[in-house]
């Protein structure tokens, strides 16, 4: 199976202004942003997206969750002449709206929270991101500056006849339909129409093709029936049957039949294992299995199967076989967490490995 896994990386973004060198918050995926300090609206260049997204599915898989360092980070020879991006960027997934726990990708789509169930979008990339950018969507709570919406308009007085002007912040300087004067807003009802934008955190849905963390899981456990079947087959059955067969005076065509069924059986055995295999252990069934109990005689340990974030529910018991001592204490032993595999609504169908699990 494929080790790739879509993870989310969160990140805070903040870009100099073209026009007064103020930094503008980047709350969104997008290629046009308003300055709050001059209003200015301008494009985003190519420069700033390849300064923030460089490298970022490689943070996703170094880093720890709800971990973001900052950057730009800069060589020997020390930061470039002229404005720099400013971002903070790592391994972090959007909270929930109910619970304010950390969510995860859907395999239908979007994103879900482990802990309630409730779901949120994961927004497409935009077509201006480049096809081979590891980049698959985001998720931000802020519109792009084209689908701001306009603020209410301000009701304020002329300075010149007193009469009721309407500002509804296009421009600061407001003509009066009475006395024909042309009246500048306040700063305290300019700021109103035009408030400043904050830095929020938002998140990116990121590809990541290899990620050491999660390998295949063992198919070979899944051919075990298949390798005794084998054993049995030519180590086990040869004499005792070859004898029976020369003491009875067999025919050949008995004899081939007879090869022939437990190579059938082998055959079936092992398809059936592979079935399971791609059945069971894909990466959306992926769930916690939780060491309980010492280690017990014949290297088998008890495993609770877990929801992500939610220890005390428990989804179906397992035993971890061919696990020593030495093995059990590495993996936390009591309350330690293993990887683990379980079909939903099959408690039937779980599979565990004496690997850590990555997830919490």
């Amino acid at each position: 199976m494929s080790t790739a896994t879509v993870e989310f990386a969160g990140i805070e973004l903040l870009s100099p202004c073209p026009h007064c060198s103020a930094p503008m918050a980047v709350n969104t995926l997008t290629d046009r942003c308003r300055c709050s300090s001059c209003l200015m609206e301008s494009a985003l260049p190519p420069s700033v997206w390849d300064e923030a997204l460089r490298g970022v599915e490689k943070d996703v898989v170094q880093f720890a969750p709800a971990y973001l360092r900052h950057g730009p980070e800069w060589g020997e020879g020390g930061p470039p002449p002229g404005p720099h991006v400013e971002w903070l960027r790592g391994h972090d997934a959007p909270p929930c709206r109910r619970c304010q726990r950390p969510m995860r990708v859907a395999p239908q789509g979007g994103c879900v929270c482990a802990a309630c169930g409730a779901g949120r979008a994961i927004l497409p990339k935009p077509p201006w991101l480049p096809a081979d950018s590891s980049v698959l969507g985001f998720v931000s709570d802020e519109p792009a500056v084209a689908e701001e919406r306009p603020r209410e308009p301000v009701h304020v007085a002329c300075t010149q006849c007193g009469g009721p002007l309407v500002a509804d912040g296009s421009s600061r300087i407001v003509p009066c339909g009475y006395c024909a004067a042309r009246v500048a807003l306040p700063d305290a009802v300019w700021a109103a129409l035009h408030p400043p934008r904050m830095k929020r955190r938002w998140w990116l849905a990121v590809y990541v093709a290899d990620d050491p963390r999660r390998g295949p899981a063992r198919s070979d456990l899944f051919a075990e029936p298949a390798a005794w079947a084998v054993f049995i087959a030519v180590v086990v059955l040869p004499w005792p049957v070859g004898l029976l067969l020369t003491f009875l005076d067999w025919r050949v065509e008995i004899i081939v039949a007879c090869i022939l069924t437990t190579i059938t059986v082998i055959g079936a055995l092992w398809l059936r294992g592979r079935w399971l295999y791609r059945t069971t252990c894909r990466p959306e069934h992926e769930l916690v299995g939780r060491l309980v109990g010492p280690w017990r005689l014949r290297h088998t340990a008890s495993v609770l199967i877990t929801k992500p974030h939610q220890p005390d529910v428990v989804l179906s018991r397992a035993v971890l076989r061919h696990v020593s001592a030495e093995r059990f204490a590495e993996l936390g032993g009591a309350g330690g967490k293993v990887r683990a595999w379980m079909i939903p609504g099959r408690i039937d169908r779980v599979h565990v490995e004496a690997v850590p699990s990555v997830l919490e």
